[in-house]
């Protein structure tokens, strides 16, 4: 599994630990899609159950070299819900949780 991201477009620079989501017992269920250069997850959030979506490129523009993803690849989903939960600011609509995942990309 990659380092927990920090300070990239879809992740704060502050991730606080209780956002991790460890459940041993959650089974992922997304539908992937292809959406231009990327690949769209689709599901329920493990944390707070609302349907969230999430995004990760299939080509590496920043890579020298063979560019598209092929193997199966661990990284970082987040809840992108679109809903507010209580506690966080207003303009924050999502519960925070995020949690490792791995598909072929």
């Amino acid at each position: 599994m990659p380092d927990k991201p920090v300070g990239t477009p879809q992740a704060p620079a502050f991730q606080p630990e209780w956002a991790e989501v460890t459940d041993p017992d959650w089974k992922p269920a997304f539908t992937k899609t292809q959406a231009g250069l990327s690949l769209a997850f689709s599901g329920l959030c493990p944390r707070c159950q609302h349907q969230t979506y999430f995004a990760i490129p299939i080509v590496r523009p920043d890579a020298a070299g063979a560019t598209v993803r092929s193997a199966p690849e661990p990284f970082w989903m987040y809840c992108a819900c679109g809903y507010p939960h209580p506690g966080h600011p207003d303009d924050d609509n999502s519960c925070g949780a995020y949690w490792p995942y791995e598909a072929e990309l």
